[in-house]
């Protein structure tokens, strides 16, 4: 399998790209050397190729949708490529290693690289590998030797972690809704999970270009009838309420923080990947909604060969 793939990227026939849920899932893995060796094959298939962060794929959905709504914003968000390179990308950022003063915090970079005693190329070289190996040390985490002295500094890894078991909480709180009035969900769940995600998921991004075309919600989205259609022309919310929805509707399903992840990563990886493998339960539901997108959904890596 790691042959068929690899094989793929050299070719150029495929890029696995990572993203910030699969960060996270290393991240939750406690002995170092099974983070170690994780992060030796993700790399090697990899290359730290990676995808930018659902809040990032968010953005840019609600401002295409308010650009064609409403009108453009005056002072258009900054662009980001949906497939980069390095770990700061897959969690929305610039990134890259910069030299400031530290008086003036001016941009001496291009100064340090003209005046390196090795000269630019060998700057360049330094830099790329010292790039590399925040890639690596993100992924794999800390030694064992290093981990007291990053926790005295305030290092916690399972930070992001709780908050997606916030989240995982919300949706239990809801099935208890559900619950208490069974009708909802043979009726319209649907739009009670898409109110609930504009409202939890992306409330600030849709307020913040709101805001910067001097535009209320319901000037902007008139018709409550066209309102709900208008929200689904965003692909990673529409994937995102269909896979939540598909959850509520059976009221004994056990919400967890590893739903949400998963719910997540297909949210930004479905509407524009070709291929996307999950876990069983993931992909049950995913798979209707792939076919939207063109995508095909697998649950069990021994199919994807072929597929490559």
């Amino acid at each position: 399998m790691l042959e068929a793939c690899v094989a793929a990227v050299d070719e150029g026939r495929a890029v696995f790209p990572i993203s910030d849920a699969i960060y996270m899932e290393v991240t939750k893995i406690g002995p170092y050397r099974q983070r170690r060796d994780l992060a030796e094959v993700i790399e090697h298939v990899s290359g730290y190729r990676v995808i930018t962060s659902r809040v990032v794929i968010a953005e840019h959905e609600v401002e295409s949708l308010l650009d064609r709504v409403v009108g453009p914003n005056r002072v258009p968000i900054h662009p980001m490529d949906y497939l980069d390179w390095g770990v700061a990308r897959a969690f929305g950022k610039v990134g890259g290693f910069r030299i400031r003063s530290t008086t003036t915090g001016e941009d001496l970079t291009g100064d340090a690289r003209a005046r390196h005693p090795r000269g630019p190329e060998d700057f360049d070289r330094k830099l790329a590998k010292a790039e590399l190996e925040l890639n690596r040390s993100s992924l794999r985490g800390p030694t064992p030797e290093e981990e007291p002295s990053l926790r005295e500094l305030g290092w916690h890894p399972k930070a992001a972690f709780e908050i997606t078991t916030t989240r995982a909480t919300q949706e239990i709180e809801q099935v208890q809704r559900f619950n208490a009035n069974p009708a909802w969900r043979r009726g319209r769940i649907r739009d009670v999970i898409a109110a609930r995600e504009i409202g939890i998921e992306i409330n600030n991004i849709l307020w913040s270009g709101l805001s910067a075309r001097s535009v209320s919600l319901e000037a902007a989205f008139p018709d409550p009838a066209e309102t709900f259609r208008q929200f689904d022309s965003m692909p990673s919310f529409d994937v995102s309420v269909s896979l939540k929805t598909e959850f509520h509707r059976d009221p004994l399903h056990n919400w967890t923080p590893n739903d949400l992840l998963d719910i997540d990563a297909l949210s930004s990886t479905l509407p524009y990947c070709d291929i996307v493998l999950t876990d069983k339960a993931a992909a049950h539901a995913a798979r209707s909604v792939a076919t939207r997108f063109h995508a095909t959904v697998l649950s069990d890596i021994m199919e994807l060969p072929e597929l490559l």
